[in-house]
């Protein structure tokens, strides 16, 4: 990870490939029994359907995240608003939750995205159509859902429904172009789309506008493709409003008009229109930050000055903007607002964000929870809300360590390595200005004579009384990006990018890689120490374990391409756990040396970090956190 962020520009891909999915087949026959079905006719794409089941381990808990709005829509007389955590249901009345409906539960393993209303081929009744990030589609008829997964990966990355009057839905993705769904077969929309990046559709199957991540707006008209890019305000299009024969374009610097297939003109230039709603000859314009605008349709070019004070929410990043009964609605991140009036606001949680990348508790029972880009938050020990952190420092945590004995913790950022005392007061920042290698901080291990070592994308920095002292490959390190860290006496394991090395002190004494050894895959991701053994995480080989004596061994049960993600491993004496990319979370059973997956009730399959403690395993996710009794999982 790098130093931090251009916000903006975080916030403006999140905004532009908001979701994803791939997208299915299913006929309503035997909701009870699992239904899958593939497709491998010429032209379609093989995909599976089943009736969505809640499993929910026992004493599974979800420790609250945020929640986040991204899509709102009527479905059946109510509304429907879904985010990361899932699908809630609004009594149109009185906007009092009618029900909730979990990722991981009652809905696919992904965070939701966006939402559409409409037949696709046999549906009896038009269905709530729920796009995911990364795990194809959902269908939702009121009573139950269904998912409908692709079985390549490229397909499951939905960005965009359009469901059609011809009882067909297309549907864009992040990769793979525009899809196209009829009830009975999933087939790509045509060649000539097969590869865009679309972040926006409008139109129809006949007359489509596709807008797309770097590559302008497309047009698809009887049979032909016509690209608009350079006349555009900017190549990423963020959003599609057609109103009759006018199509709206918003960019992050404007909104482009487009009348007879040509660009007429500019409005609101400099505006960062993430959503849109043409309706009567009226435009709205949803900003990142700056609320929701009217924005005037009069004949000459809009100006900044001529958009005034934002008419909703002003402050607010509007997601949506939607017309019930005829009257305007703003989505915000966390709000549904009318008339300037938050008639829904998100409830408070726990946690501070949803995106974890790094666990550690401490030995008074207090939980540290790093956050990929919000900093560190410290539950108290009887799981209360506790502080959050986040500054120029702790604003992207890769590891936590904790030394009881000292009463002293260790975070890696990427800007540097963070000290606190017992008492959580900050005691001292630590870089490269201090004579670390190199300021991002990938792991770090406190040693039980007061050292510690920082792994970086340098090398390895040793932090002693004495000073700081590094290792890089001059010195025979197998390569200089080091990503994790173990520590056994005076031999440190240093995983890298190219191979494994163990160091004696400072000193390097072997090297592994796959050309020298049984190790399948070079770059390390994570290391745990197993009695006298340590099981070695890598990003595309899964877990291997190398013996005292430096042998390295394989597990016949962990095939295929398995990405270990960094740091995202715990060792207990019953078991090993390990959190992977997009397969849940790897646990190995030691008595009975065999490994399963573990996905049920996970908010997301890219399990990010995991920490086992006092019989409970804390999992997290880019989604979301929760705990599980570790019996429920090693008695799997």
């Amino acid at each position: 990870m790098s130093l931090r962020r251009v916000w903006l520009a975080v916030a403006l891909l999140a905004a532009a490939a908001m979701i994803f999915g791939g997208s299915a087949l299913w006929r309503a026959r035997g909701v009870l029994r699992e239904a899958r079905e593939s497709v491998s006719a010429a032209g379609s794409f093989r995909f599976s359907v089943r009736p969505m089941v809640p499993v929910i381990p026992a004493g599974l808990e979800s420790m609250g995240a945020p929640g986040v709005f991204n899509d709102a829509t009527v479905f059946d007389g109510h509304l429907y608003v879904a985010g990361p955590a899932g699908l809630t249901k609004y009594d149109g009345a009185s906007g009092s939750v009618a029900a909730r409906y979990r990722v991981g539960a009652e809905l696919p393993a992904a965070p939701l995205t966006s939402l559409a209303v409409g037949l696709a081929g046999d549906s009896p009744a038009p269905e709530l159509w729920i796009g995911t990030w990364g795990e194809g589609l959902a269908a939702f008829d009121g009573r139950a859902f269904r998912q409908i997964r692709a079985d390549d990966a490229r397909l499951r990355k939905i960005t965009a429904i359009l469901p059609v009057d011809t009882g067909r839905l297309l549907i864009g993705t992040e990769k793979a172009g525009v899809l196209v769904y009829d009830g009975h077969a999933l087939a790509p929309f045509h060649s000539s789309v097969a590869d865009v990046p679309v972040t926006a559709l409008a139109g129809n199957d006949s007359d489509l506008w596709i807008g797309t991540l770097d590559r302008g707006l497309l047009h698809w008209k009887a049979g032909a493709l016509e690209t608009l890019d350079e006349v555009l305000p900017d190549k990423q299009i963020l959003s599609l409003a057609l109103s009759g024969e006018t199509l709206y374009a918003g960019t992050g610097v404007g909104i482009a008009e487009i009348r007879g297939g040509k660009v007429a003109r500019v409005l609101a230039p400099g505006y960062f229109a993430q959503t849109l709603l043409a309706r009567n000859e009226k435009l709205w314009m949803g900003t990142l930050e700056e609320g929701m605008f009217t924005v005037p349709l009069d004949a000459h070019p809009g100006r900044l000055a001529q958009l005034g004070a934002a008419s909703v929410c002003p402050g607010c990043s509007i997601r949506k903007i939607l017309s019930i009964d005829g009257e305007i609605y703003a989505l915000a991140e966390d709000s549904l607002w009318h008339d300037n009036e938050a008639v829904i606001r998100r409830e408070d949680t726990l946690l501070a964000d949803r995106n974890i990348s790094a666990l550690k508790m401490d030995s008074t029972g207090r939980l540290w929870i790093g956050y990929f880009d919000r900093g560190l938050q410290i539950l108290t020990a009887n799981g209360e809300r506790g502080e959050h952190i986040e500054d120029d420092h702790l604003f992207c945590v890769n590891r936590i360590a904790h030394d009881a004995a000292r009463g002293v913790s260790a975070v890696a950022t990427a800007n540097g390595l963070v000290m606190f005392d017992a008492a959580t007061s900050r005691r001292r920042v630590i870089g490269q200005a201090d004579g670390l290698i190199a300021n991002q901080i990938t792991d770090v291990v406190l040693r039980p004579d007061g050292s510690a070592i920082a792994a970086t994308p340098a090398g390895v920095s040793f932090i002693d009384a004495g000073g700081i002292s590094s290792v890089y490959a001059f010195q025979g390190l197998v390569n200089n990006h080091v990503y994790a860290l173990a520590s056994d006496g005076a031999r440190t394991l240093a995983g890298t990018l190219g191979g494994l090395s163990i160091l004696d002190g400072p000193v390097v004494r072997s090297n592994f890689t796959t050309s020298n050894s049984a190790l399948k895959h070079n770059w390390i991701t994570a290391i745990v120490p197993v009695e006298k053994d340590f099981f070695v995480g890598t990003y595309g080989a899964g877990v291997l374990r190398i013996t005292n004596r430096g042998v390295w061994e394989t597990f016949d049960d962990l095939r295929g391409t398995i990405e270990i993600n960094a740091n995202a491993m715990a060792a207990t004496p019953s078991a090993v756990f390990a959190g992977t990319l997009d397969q849940g979370l790897a646990v190995y059973n030691m008595a009975s040396g065999r490994w399963t997956f573990f996905t049920a009730g996970l908010p997301s399959r890219n399990v990010t970090a995991v920490e086992a403690r006092g019989g409970l395993l804390y999992i997290g996710t880019d989604n979301g956190l929760v705990k599980v009794p570790q019996n429920t999982l090693v008695a799997q």
